[in-house]
C-alpha cells in the first residue's frame, strides 16, 4: 500500500539540501547572464558614441549636415537613445534580481555598469537642425 505524495519535511535533509543548492547556483547564473547582457549593451552604446563623437571631433560633421549626411547621423543617434533606455531597462531588472536573492545595496551596480549619458543631435552637430 502506498503511503501518499510525501511532504517536503518527511524529504531526507541531504535531498532539499541538494535542491536548495541548484536553486542557489540557477539564481547566480541568472543573475551573471543578466550582467553579461547588460554588458554587452554598454559596450554597444560606448561604441556608438564615440563613433558618433569621433564624427564631429574629425570635423566631417559639418555646422549644416548635407542631406545625406543627416539621416545617417538622426539613425545613429537614435540607435544610442535606444541602447542607452535597453541599457536602464536590464540594470533594472538586474536591481531587481539582486533584491531577490537578499543583496539589497546596488553601490556595486552603479559602479560597475554605469548608465550611458545621454546624446542629442545638439551635442553631435553645432546647431542641431536640419538644412
Amino acid at each position: 500500500m502506498s503511503k501518499g505524495p510525501q511532504k517536503l519535511s518527511d524529504l531526507p535533509k541531504r535531498g532539499l539540501d541538494s535542491i536548495e543548492a541548484e536553486i542557489r547556483k540557477e539564481k547566480a547564473e541568472t543573475l551573471g547572464r543578466t550582467g553579461e547582457r547588460l554588458e554587452r549593451i554598454l559596450a554597444a552604446s560606448a561604441d556608438l558614441r564615440r563613433e558618433l563623437l569621433t564624427i564631429t571631433s574629425a570635423g566631417s560633421c559639418p555646422e549644416r549636415p548635407g542631406e545625406d549626411t543627416w539621416p545617417n547621423l538622426c539613425q545613429k543617434v537614435e540607435k544610442y537613445a535606444q541602447l542607452r533606455e535597453q541599457a536602464r531597462v536590464i540594470r533594472h531588472h538586474l536591481v531587481i534580481q539582486r533584491e531577490a536573492v537578499g543583496l539589497r545595496r546596488h553601490e556595486d551596480v552603479d559602479r560597475q555598469y554605469p548608465l550611458p549619458p545621454p546624446l542629442t543631435l545638439s551635442m553631435i552637430t553645432r546647431d542641431g537642425e536640419q538644412p
